[in-house]
């Protein structure tokens, strides 16, 4: 998996990321390029990036990756158009998925960082086609605000590892 930083995202944050994608997926990872804030997906009248814009971009360095799918790590607002905003999003048929650490801020930068892996399992998880687990404290259980993914841990559920095969 390519580990993309969008935005002012610490490489520190990446590396946690790939430690943590390889001990709940078993996927080995590599650090990207850093990119700069996505201005091109910035919806003036939302006040807030579309999620789909920015997997589109993703989607394109795979070629550079030897067609590995591609995880961003985003400082921005993240929507799609129908919700009002989320925290991640993750396209299966393009390989890549993005994670936004903005709604993930609360002042505790340890807490910011746990959830910001917890949903990076989330969304690395659909992209290997899994889906939302009823599991709470599954990384994998569907959260929609930031206080849910403390429930969460970084790592799947039996279920969860058992649907993804040895």
């Amino acid at each position: 998996m390519l580990l993309v930083a969008l935005g002012d995202v610490r490489r520190r944050l990446l590396h946690d990321v790939g430690r943590t994608l390889a001990d709940a997926l078993g996927l080995a990872s590599a650090s990207g390029p850093s990119l700069e804030r996505p201005q091109y997906a910035f919806n003036e009248a939302r006040r807030q990036y579309h999620a789909s814009a920015i997997l589109r971009r993703l989607a394109a360095l795979r070629a550079g990756a030897a067609g590995a799918p591609v995880l961003g790590i985003a400082d921005v607002d993240l929507f799609v158009p129908d919700a009002p905003w989320v925290l991640g999003d993750a396209d299966r048929a393009a390989g890549a998925a993005v994670v936004s650490v903005a709604r993930l801020a609360d002042g505790d930068l340890q807490r910011r960082d746990l959830r910001a892996r917890v949903e990076a399992v989330h969304e690395a998880g659909h992209l290997l086609g899994l889906d939302h687990c009823p599991e709470p404290g599954c990384a994998m259980h569907l959260s929609t605000e930031p206080g849910e993914v403390d429930r969460k841990a970084p790592a799947l559920c039996r279920a969860c590892r058992a649907a993804l095969g040895p």
